[in-house]
């Protein structure tokens, strides 16, 4: 038991690192005038097959998420959103059961939380890939002028 609150203490220090990480690259894209998007490689997949590969969409949602538009980083890849809210309660959970010296507890990691993900994003690939196929609809491309 004491060998799984170490974990999880482990676990929250590394969330903290990642905010603080992201943070950081936050405040590069804001406040440098370089732009980002000329060292993000187009997707190999896309350009090779004209399908969407299982990530496609995944840094336009990052970046509608950071920006605060939930739905359309939803629309653009919904594993991040996922993400998102599970980070958000996880480091919630977190500060709480820190700051309250063992009063709450730190969440638990599940395999559950990783297998859904993982349905999340062959679900979104097949979906995306079948509107490109037997409708024609570029769904990344319909999102991008919403």
């Amino acid at each position: 038991m004491l060998q799984n609150k170490v974990l999880e203490y482990n676990l929250y220090l590394a969330g903290l690192v990642f905010a603080a990480v992201s943070v950081l690259g936050i405040v590069l894209v804001l406040f440098t005038p370089f732009e980002f998007s000329y060292i993000v490689p187009e997707c190999a997949f896309k350009s090779v097959t004209g399908l969407y590969c299982p990530g496609c969409g995944g840094s336009r949602a990052v970046a509608a998420f950071v920006q605060g538009h939930w739905i359309k980083s939803f629309m653009y890849h919904p594993f991040v959103p996922y993400c998102g809210v599970l980070y958000i309660i996880f480091m919630s959970r977190g500060t709480a059961a820190f700051f309250s010296k063992g009063k709450y507890n730190y969440m638990k990691f599940r395999n559950g939380y990783i297998y859904f993900g993982i349905v999340i994003i062959l679900v979104q690939f097949v979906a995306k890939d079948i509107l490109l196929i037997i409708y024609g609809k570029d769904v990344l491309q319909y999102i991008a002028v919403m």
